[in-house]
């Protein structure tokens, strides 16, 4: 087990959701937030502004990626908060580093701020990366995937944690 994220760009309201008889829509081509959201919204309100969890979506692109298992992606995470401190990044990343690490959305407007923050510190985080010895390559690769997540649901979008 671990973490998986699907990252949505330009994200549109289905007018007439079609639901099966479970109360699923069909994922290929449409993503309803629900609970997962509800549940991320109640522990880290404000991550999923911009998305309503109740309402279906379509989208113009999407991508997904997987961020490691649970305590992979742990230490990734660890990795990333010592990098902000090292470089003396004030609130940088902050959305993500105390986000869930199992479900959950962020929604267009706090990926906008991450994907700035991605995008901002970039050359500092491959300087970071040099220092982790065998584990740079790998930690700079998936910071590059989170930026490139956080850019596209910059654009009407969402960062989906499941």
């Amino acid at each position: 087990m671990g973490l998986d994220i699907r990252a949505y760009k330009n994200l549109k309201v289905v007018e007439n959701p079609q639901f099966d008889e479970e109360g699923l829509v069909n994922w290929e081509s449409e993503w309803m937030p629900g609970d997962s959201m509800k549940w991320s919204e109640k522990h880290f309100p404000g991550r999923g502004e911009g998305i309503d969890p109740d309402t279906v979506y379509t989208w113009e692109d999407s991508f997904s990626f997987r961020a490691g298992s649970y305590s992979g992606y742990g230490l990734w995470r660890s990795q990333l908060d010592k990098f902000r401190d090292k470089f003396r990044i004030d609130h940088g990343f902050s959305e993500l580093i105390n986000f869930a690490d199992n479900e959950g959305v962020i929604g267009p407007v706090v990926s906008k701020k991450l994907a700035k923050d991605f995008n901002d510190h970039k050359k500092a985080a491959e300087l970071f990366a040099r220092t982790l010895g065998q584990y740079g390559e790998y930690w700079i690769d998936l910071y590059k995937t989170w930026k490139k997540a956080f850019e596209m649901a910059s654009e009407n979008g969402a960062v989906e944690f499941h």
